[in-house]
């Protein structure tokens, strides 16, 4: 009976892991959050929602912010309050599907800006026991009170260890801060059931990287697996050409990359794999980045292998470049001997070598 009891506790917990994602809320007054939203989403899988105010055209920071200095005042006079609060445009969102939340949110005058404190008003109590991230954007005022304000509103939130603070002068920086805040709070989506992630290997160097759920990055995984040639381009990055186009669509993500990005430059249609930090340039596309294996990419010389992970079952078969030769890999992506004994993946089979 107890090890019944053990093992449905421990098939509930798997089941709430494999179920558990991310929502990503926001609102932008000067486009500002929305770019840091964008580089926060090239780098997780999340659901994306944008709070708008239901009165278009405001001017909060005219007639020295005397609109945003009267929201405020407003809300600080009656916090507990629905009419204390500024209408925001209605949203369709299902707290109950989501186990991270992450607000970001411009600072106004020390405080949270009055649009995304009605959404947290309005919805903070449905968010109790989440996991709560807050990421804030300001021209240079600390961050204390925005902080404040989110505990106010959503109580009972689970927070990770720290917020993340970008100023303004930043926020063309924003992929290097989020990414550094992601390993500092060890934050994991729980999320992984359906996760895209590919292998790319030259025999001596495997890399792994994670896809983003855009339509390039799916269309990218569709053709998998490959065998093409790597080149060298300038000097932090990688480049290798599909042998047919990667298609994208108005949901590709510019911004800035660093090291481990992987792209689509689609000007020319290469994917690009890079060891060294890029600036956002239009027409390149985030994919996803690397997970394991970054500093190997550097590395990466003549004929690659490019396959999903665990996909090498034989149902697919390989695309190799023109002119080469069907060679062998272990089950971790690396070339192996002719005639060598054990199981070995060619042209897209796994084979057991006696």
């Amino acid at each position: 009976m107890k090890r019944t009891i053990l093992f449905l506790a421990l098939l509930t917990a798997s089941l709430a892991a494999v179920k558990a994602k991310t929502l990503v809320a926001y609102y932008s007054y000067t486009g500002n959050c929305k770019a840091i939203a964008n580089a926060l989403t090239s780098q997780i899988k999340a659901d994306v929602l944008e709070i708008q105010p239901a009165e278009k055209g405001l001017r909060y920071e005219a007639n020295g912010y005397a609109l945003g200095t009267q929201l405020l005042e407003a809300i600080n006079a009656n916090p507990d309050k629905a009419s204390s609060y500024p209408a925001i445009d209605p949203v369709s969102v299902t707290l109950a599907d989501y186990q991270n939340i992450i607000i970001i949110t411009p600072l106004w005058w020390s405080q949270m800006a009055a649009p995304m404190q009605t959404f947290l008003f309005n919805y903070g109590a449905q968010m109790a026991g989440k996991n709560i991230g807050l990421i804030v954007s300001s021209a240079s005022s600390g961050i204390s009170g925005v902080e404040a304000d989110c505990k106010r509103l959503i109580p009972d939130g689970r927070y990770y260890s720290k917020s993340l603070w970008i100023r303004s002068s930043q926020v063309s920086n924003a992929a290097t801060l989020v990414s550094d805040w992601l390993q500092q709070i060890s934050f994991t989506d729980n999320n992984t059931s359906d996760t895209m992630k590919i292998r790319v290997s030259d025999g001596t160097n495997a890399i792994t990287f994670e896809l983003n759920e855009t339509s390039a990055a799916k269309s990218l995984y569709a053709m998998l697996p490959l065998e093409v040639k790597v080149e060298n381009y300038s000097n932090n990055e990688k480049i290798f050409y599909p042998p047919t186009t990667v298609s994208y669509g108005s949901d590709c993500i510019e911004g800035e990359c660093p090291a481990g990005t992987l792209a689509l430059f689609s000007p020319w249609g290469n994917v690009v794999m890079y060891y060294g930090a890029a600036s956002r340039y239009s027409g390149l596309y985030i994919l996803g980045k690397a997970i394991e294996g970054a500093d190997g990419i550097r590395n990466l010389t003549g004929t690659i292998r490019v396959e999903a992970v665990g996909a090498a079952s034989g149902l697919r078969s390989v695309k190799p470049a023109a002119g080469s030769a069907s060679r062998g890999y272990d089950l971790d992506g690396r070339l192996v001997a002719e005639g060598k004994k054990g199981i070995v993946v060619r042209d897209g089979r796994k084979l057991f070598m006696k």
